[in-house]
């Protein structure tokens, strides 16, 4: 049985809408993601909440971020299977950045 190989990346990274899209498209068959580090920014001057989910489970819900503040959950540590996604949204358009780190193993 050959080793098996694991690619650290950028899983997304982008601005959220105020319509649940994916950051993080399905994990390709034979595949298993491990989603390591969360970074979310308001940019805006004003309180902005943030819905992130992972395999269609919230994992952070409705979440107010504070106007020009950034939260980084450094060791989110979670595992997504074959087909799962990454899925988010904000309470207003444009206010909020995202960056999502982690590795692939195949």
């Amino acid at each position: 049985m050959a080793d098996p190989v694991v690619v650290t990346k950028r899983l997304g990274k982008g601005t959220l809408s105020t319509g649940n899209a994916i950051l993080y498209p399905a994990v390709p068959a034979g595949t298993i993601a491990l989603v390591k580090a969360l970074t979310l920014c308001n940019k805006t001057a004003l309180d902005a909440t943030v819905t992130i989910s992972l395999a269609g489970t919230e994992v952070i819900f409705q979440h107010i971020i504070k106007a020009r503040d950034t939260i980084t959950i450094p060791f989110l540590d979670q595992v997504l299977q074959p087909g799962e996604t990454i899925t988010g949204l904000a309470g207003t358009t444009n206010a909020i950045n995202y960056y999502i780190s982690g590795k692939e193993v195949t």
